[in-house]
């Protein structure tokens, strides 16, 4: 089969399509035939050796951690999927390819009411969201929640589903043109950062009270006036940095103080024991069509190299996918 692999670390070195052999699925492993891949920025720092997961790599190596397409074959263990059926899931070995296994526990049916492009994005961008937002925050009907980022992919699954929750949402974004994108999908008022102080913002648009949630997704960029957008008692959760670098983020403690602020952090590894009661909620919103991506852009595998300078440089909105 053909895939893209990662020769040597860093944007210098530019990936390469190789002919490798299938893989085998393994216990609690699903096997597709790829259909499209959602290219994150994970896979950019990480190609980049600018992600503290980078050390778990060895070049050559398939980047990719999110693929949708139809199961070949299914492994020790594993129940639900049969073979032909649409699913997207989180990979194991590598998304850039053309067959990729999927840990079953991270794979959802893929409803029809989704294209591939569209499901290739869905599972981890919402996950994360329902970790940030149900999980960790334990949002409820009538507050406010501000999501950074709000035109991202993250972002704007975040969105959704505060406004199914009941929340108020405000979201953060750096041009016109995502802030077009974060109103489609459900923000009730879109800050640009680069031109407004969004903690006073926040102050105007909750009459002075502050927001309950904060959506950390930039926390090294944000963290410190996100105490100042908090009401007392508010909660900031930290989903993650820019383009998943591993920077520090400092607050001023004194004003978290006199806020009685919480801040919480997530990693998707520690979600596996809660997957049984996330799937069992989130599934039927996907069933019903009512969670959707917004794919900004589907390019050929071959062209995987121009897809990470788009991450890179963070000139894109949702999703760039992959078709191999």
């Amino acid at each position: 089969m053909k895939a893209v692999r990662v020769h040597q670390f860093g944007f210098e070195h530019p990936m390469q399509v190789d002919e490798v052999e299938e893989p085998v699925p393994g216990p609690g492993e699903i096997l597709i035939r790829n259909r499209a891949i959602g290219a994150h920025p994970v896979d950019t720092a990480v190609r980049a050796a600018a992600h503290p997961f980078y050390k778990n790599f060895s070049p050559p190596y398939i980047p990719g951690i999110e693929a949708a397409g139809e199961v070949l074959a299914a492994g020790e263990g594993v129940e639900g999927f049969r073979k032909g059926d649409r699913v997207c899931g989180r990979a194991i070995g590598g998304a850039y390819a053309e067959v990729v296994r999927l840990g079953a526990m991270w794979t959802f049916h893929l409803p029809k009411s989704y294209g591939f492009a569209e499901g290739s994005g869905l599972v981890i961008q919402y996950l994360t969201a329902w970790n940030a937002v149900v999980i960790k925050a334990r949002v409820s009907a009538g507050e406010s929640v501000l999501v950074h980022g709000g035109a991202g992919g993250v972002g704007l699954a975040s969105i959704q589903l505060a406004r199914a929750m009941g929340c108020r949402v405000f979201a953060t974004v750096s041009t016109p043109e995502k802030a077009e994108i974060a109103e489609k999908y459900g923000a009730e008022a879109v800050i640009n950062y680069r031109e407004e102080n969004f903690s006073a913002r926040c102050m105007e648009l909750t009459g002075g009270r502050g927001v309950d949630v904060v959506l950390a997704l930039a926390a090294e960029a944000t963290l410190n006036r996100d105490v100042e957008a908090l009401a007392v008692g508010g909660r900031i959760i930290v989903v993650g940095t820019a383009r998943a670098l591993d920077p520090d983020a400092c607050f001023a403690v004194q004003k978290a103080l006199l806020r009685d602020a919480q801040i919480i952090c997530l990693s998707m590894p520690n979600l596996l024991p809660k997957m049984p009661e996330v799937r069992r909620r989130l599934e039927p919103m996907l069933e019903a069509g009512t969670l959707r991506m917004h794919v900004e852009r589907e390019m050929p595998l071959a062209e995987a190299n121009a897809a990470h300078d788009i991450l890179w440089t963070g000139s894109f909105s949702g999703r760039v996918v992959l078709i191999p």
